[in-house]
């Protein structure tokens, strides 16, 4: 690994899919990359599985700095962690115009239970600021949910695809900062006692994104209603 200074940071300036929300991004999947940094390997590890070939991340990585600022923040996050919470927090607290959210893991995923802990650590102090995040990482946020480690402002969102997570979701529900995020492609989820209660308008059936539907604009993926406890997409 590089000597060089590894500083974590948002990308504020949104996305067509986003908006105005500002995200921490890690470098997806379970391959090695060549960075500047040197050789790094994705965040993603085994909860690859049911998505590594269509992540949505993908297409991205045909700009190279994109892959190179995934990799610094995935290196200030393995190595330089306590560091991380502090520049991550300050952005966020210092800020004049707050974002409407703030997502972790836009690409990427929660390796370890210390590195929610530190996502937990910059929402407690930033509370009037909502975060929210994805994950597969079941054995790491479900019993840090249920152990109350996770502050009410940073909203998690259970990715389920079949029966993958369905069993996970159902142990933190009851939370007013879980839900659960479905993915759609025909499967019958009502058979395992799920049911979807609106869907991510964003993308159509076939996976069509639609610009003038922007996650700042939606809210439903970080708001807490129980009407969108249960969120489906399609495949995208």
């Amino acid at each position: 690994m590089t000597t060089k200074k590894i500083d974590a940071r948002w990308y504020k300036k949104g996305n067509t899919k986003v908006g105005a929300i500002w995200t921490f991004s890690t470098l997806m999947g379970d391959s090695e990359y060549d960075t500047c940094y040197g050789k790094i390997l994705g965040t993603c590890g085994s909860h690859c599985q049911g998505c590594k070939n269509s992540c949505y991340v993908v297409k991205s990585y045909r700009y190279p700095s994109v892959v190179q600022g995934q990799a610094r923040n995935t290196l200030a996050i393995r190595f330089f962690l306590d560091k991380a919470v502090e520049q991550l927090s300050g952005y966020v607290r210092r800020a004049r115009k707050k974002p409407v959210a703030c997502r972790f893991h836009q690409s990427g995923e929660i390796e370890t239970l210390q590195q929610l802990l530190a996502y937990s650590q910059i929402a407690k102090e930033n509370p009037e600021q909502t975060f929210y995040i994805y994950s597969k990482n079941y054995s790491v946020v479900v019993p840090a949910l249920l152990a109350g480690f996770v502050p009410g402002n940073l909203v998690v969102l259970i990715s389920v695809w079949h029966e993958n997570g369905i069993k996970e979701y159902n142990r933190v529900k009851h939370l007013d900062n879980v839900k659960a995020f479905v993915y759609m492609d025909g499967y019958d989820y009502s058979k395992h006692g799920l049911t979807v209660n609106t869907m991510c308008n964003a993308y159509d059936v076939n996976g069509k994104l639609d610009h003038d539907i922007t996650c700042d604009k939606c809210k439903k993926c970080f708001n807490k209603l129980a009407s969108c406890k249960v969120i489906g997409c399609f495949d995208h």
